[in-house]
């Protein structure tokens, strides 16, 4: 195995690099003599070479081969792309390169184990802003649910941080010698895997970025695997009569939580935005009857006991606290890591996904069972994970970035993925650690919303801010960006407004967030169908009593 590189080292050739080769280069034009491959291996430190350069002009890009991020970006401007391998860690990086740039860098993440460049997101959240754009592919290559690649620490410490951090560092002394531009701000944007690693990066470096977008951040990696194989364990045998053995049960417990627990905040509008009190409230009974006679109806008692532990926090026999549990209207996501369930089939997720960290990360081999976990897998992982691969994005003491950076996080309420009181947890354990932290880092919860975007049909809560990969959810899909319909502005858009606060100083209080409805069945075609206010928490936006509840000058935050 190739020994694992500095990233200090890697900063140093960057910056030569940049001294040494970016004057020669300076006259020529972006588009045609600069965006090649020799100009690009030109003033490439050892240890990295070209793959690709290509000037696209047609509004669209994709590379062949890439299963983690098969989608084309669409209505690009003008801009150069360049592919660059890291050949001694064996990572490799993309870059978009707008002819018309703005002296801004954003580097955008990635999604669970997916491994590929995330070209999409490059272009709906990065080259169509104007800004320089860098995605990794962490070192390796895999589709939706792998995660049997990392098989050497190589591959686990490039996933965890290493890709990241050392395509930005050479990344930003490319772009600067490519443009013989400084970079004036650089960002970041990422949600669950992506919100993990824009933490990990700013607690490793300050001073990288000048303002981070992070979305559900899955960053306790160390304790999120572990809740993970608890909650398949509490399923299995399939058969059991404690097991949730279908999807219906889902849909049928997310309706009695809507119908218990929607105007706990003094509002009927579908939207479940106190989880806390509907925890408080919720009575469990109503769904309970005879399963025999109605097996989508009703729960059985042990269902029901299985479901009351998934709302509750893992805390081990022994008495420690490991993960945040599921949230009150966050049901319709919870087949994520339970279905499909089909015994015996190598796509059943409880015998599979659910325990491959085990197997690969925790080194415990391609054997083991999910049936074996039990609370000493918790210790385990939070030792290894400390000890070598260092994935977990802990440090809640931020340093100097509090001088140099924003951060804006949010979570979407109906999250199943990523509990969102899990992204309590972060926030509240780095007030804990920072005392107030309002004049660097703001918090805004998305009630109603599901993993990073979207929102179950009979909920239709307002989620859309500009997160990343939000905008591709709707039309125009992969050529759109920022907020549709013109609310592609600081009080609609969170990237725009931390750039606001990052460039001009004006702090976020709100951000407005956006729903659409579809008017034809090719849905192809939005209108505007509810807005609401996001407060910075602890704050909740609040009903006037008078106004129309879709209308977000309806609502105050208070």
């Amino acid at each position: 195995m190739a020994p694992l590189l500095a990233p200090s080292v890697w900063a140093l050739l960057s910056l030569l690099t940049y001294q040494v080769y970016s004057a020669p280069h300076a006259k020529l034009p972006r588009q045609s003599a600069g965006c090649t491959v020799d100009y690009f291996s030109g003033f490439l430190p050892a240890g990295a070479s070209v793959e690709r350069v290509q000037h696209v002009t047609s509004g669209s890009f994709s590379e062949s081969g890439d299963i983690g991020y098969p989608s084309i970006a669409s209505g690009l401007p003008p801009l150069c792309v360049a592919i660059i391998r890291n050949t001694t860690a064996n990572y490799r990086f993309g870059m978009f390169l707008p002819d018309a740039w703005n002296s801004r860098l954003i580097a955008v993440g990635s999604y669970s184990f997916l491994g590929g460049i995330n070209w999409l997101d490059m272009g709906s959240g990065g080259a169509h802003y104007g800004m320089a754009s860098i995605s990794t592919d962490t070192g390796h290559s895999s589709g939706q649910g792998d995660l049997t690649w990392p098989t050497t620490q190589q591959l686990r410490v490039n996933w965890a941080y290493q890709a990241l951090e050392g395509s930005v560092i050479l990344g930003k002394s490319l772009v600067q010698t490519y443009y013989d531009q400084s970079i004036a701000y650089s960002y970041f944007s990422g949600c669950s895997t992506g919100g993990r690693q824009g933490l990990k990066q700013i607690q490793r470096d300050p001073d990288m970025f000048d303002g981070v977008l992070v979305g559900a951040p899955a960053w306790d990696t160390k304790n999120l695997m572990p809740f993970i194989s608890k909650l398949a364990l509490r399923n299995l045998p399939e058969d059991a009569d404690s097991s949730i053995d279908n999807t219906d049960i889902f849909t049928r417990l997310q309706s009695e939580v809507l119908e218990q627990c929607d105007s706990l905040d003094g509002v009927v509008d579908h939207i479940v935005s106190s989880p806390s009190a509907c925890r408080e409230a919720f009575d469990m009974s109503r769904i309970s009857c005879d399963v025999s006679t109605n097996q989508t109806g009703c729960l059985s008692q042990a269902q029901i006991e299985t479901v009351q532990a998934m709302y509750s926090d893992y805390i081990t026999d022994s008495g420690e606290f490991v993960y945040k549990g599921f949230d009150y209207s966050s049901e319709s996501e919870w087949a994520t890591y339970l279905f499909p369930a089909d015994p015996g089939s190598s796509s059943n997720v409880r015998r599979n996904f659910d325990a491959e960290y085990e197997r690969t990360f925790m080194d415990y081999g391609s054997g083991w069972q999910i049936t074996s976990y039990n609370d000493s897998t918790v210790d385990d992982s939070r030792i290894r994970d400390q000890d070598s691969v260092q994935a977990t994005a802990d440090q809640y003491d931020l340093g100097s970035f509090r001088s140099t950076g924003k951060i804006i996080l949010y979570a979407g309420l109906a999250d199943a993925t990523v509990p969102p009181q899990h992204t309590d947890l972060y926030y509240n354990r780095t007030v804990d650690a920072m005392g107030n932290v309002d004049d660097f880092f703001r918090y805004f919860k998305i009630p109603g919303m599901d993993h990073c975007w979207g929102t179950p049909d009979n909920v239709k809560a307002p989620w859309m801010i500009g997160g990343t990969g939000q905008a591709v959810q709707r039309p125009p899909y992969n050529s759109a960006y920022s907020v549709p319909l013109g609310n592609n502005d600081t009080r609609h858009d969170a990237l725009l407004a931390l750039m606001d606060w990052v460039e001009n100083g004006n702090a976020v209080s709100q951000i407005i967030a956006s729903e659409f409805n579809f008017t034809d069945t090719s849905l192809q075609n939005i209108v505007l169908y509810r807005q609401r206010p996001l407060c910075m928490y602890p704050q909740t936006a609040k009903w006037d009593g008078q106004g129309s509840q879709d209308a977000a000058s309806s609502w105050q935050c208070s």
